[in-house]
């Protein structure tokens, strides 16, 4: 299959081919629509490029090439769901949509993963993160600022609305970066946001399971992950992504990160010792109140 083609001989590429080959991976749907002279003017190469590029991954020419690219996105997108005969157990059943995922996930090829290097070095160089995403999204974009933030990072994460961009806009520094995330839809209010967080000076990224996105086309760095079978896959595989750049952060941040909770654990133990201080003052007073007051036992208030 093309995918394994390029993913075996990238690192031997010349830089022309290799912008071939990031093309294929990342715009899939687009390659295979493309004649080789479009390609080759989408991708900015002569058309020989495009030729010669096909031949070295072993096919006969770009149009052997373009007709497994063809076929494999045909392959995708009438992929049906539902299994020919029944599982026999439900565990048979989960076994199987696991393969399935990582299956989705192998299809990962060095650029992709060099990719997501990229991004995860400028999230940690970042003064401030803003992340951007809409539908299910949304709520994996506020865990995952969550996460930055539990690493020392800051991050906020917010829907496109039109009102509570134009305020994050305003608050945006050249020194921030803009994260965009897009599995469903043509993401335009969110191409936007990008646009104008590029024009501020901002760096740029982007996460989608799709590469005609406006965002996937507007940021400064964009992976995309074509491969993925439907929106619900396409969801995950955002989320795995997106857990693998924290678990980064937290291996290169690890010295600080201890450090942090080394002086929350302080502050933790401070505190306790204060309110114990202050439930023995508080539980004295009480006692004189009650006795002023002249309560019996069973009156009497402590702290809790």
């Amino acid at each position: 299959m093309f995918r394994d083609r390029i993913r075996d001989s990238y690192e031997r590429l010349s830089p022309g081919y290799r912008k071939l080959a990031d093309f294929i991976v990342n715009y899939t749907l687009d390659a295979a629509f493309l004649t080789a002279t479009e390609l080759a003017r989408r991708v900015e190469v002569d058309p020989a490029t495009v030729v010669r590029f096909a031949q070295d991954l072993g096919y006969s020419g770009y149009r052997e090439l373009s007709q497994e690219i063809k076929q494999h996105v045909h392959a995708r997108i009438t992929t049906g769901e539902k299994p020919t005969e029944p599982y026999a157990t439900q565990g048979e059943h989960f076994s199987a949509l696991l393969g399935k995922f990582r299956q989705q996930l192998d299809c990962l090829t060095p650029v992709d993963l060099e990719r997501l290097g990229e991004l995860g070095t400028v999230l940690n160089k970042a003064k401030m993160i803003w992340i951007v995403a809409e539908g299910a999204l949304n709520e994996l974009a506020q865990a995952f600022a969550q996460g930055l933030r539990n690493v020392g990072l800051s991050a906020i994460a917010f829907h496109p609305d039109i009102l509570e961009a134009a305020m994050r806009l305003s608050h945006m520094q050249d020194e921030d970066v803009l994260l965009a995330l897009g599995n469903e839809g043509p993401q335009i209010d969110i191409g936007y946001i990008v646009q104008l967080a590029r024009e501020k000076g901002m760096h740029t990224l982007c996460i989608s399971s799709n590469g005609l996105q406006a965002p996937a086309k507007e940021a400064e760095l964009a992976l995309i992950i074509s491969h993925a079978t439907s929106p619900f896959t396409g969801l995950a595989l955002i989320a795995v992504l997106l857990a693998l750049i924290e678990e980064r952060l937290k291996e290169e941040r690890l010295p600080s990160i201890e450090k942090s909770q080394g002086e929350q654990r302080l502050h933790l133990n401070r505190l306790l010792e204060l309110r114990q201080q202050t439930c023995e003052q508080l539980d004295k007073s009480l006692a004189i109140w009650c006795q002023h007051l002249g309560w019996t036992e069973s009156h009497s208030l402590s702290c809790p």
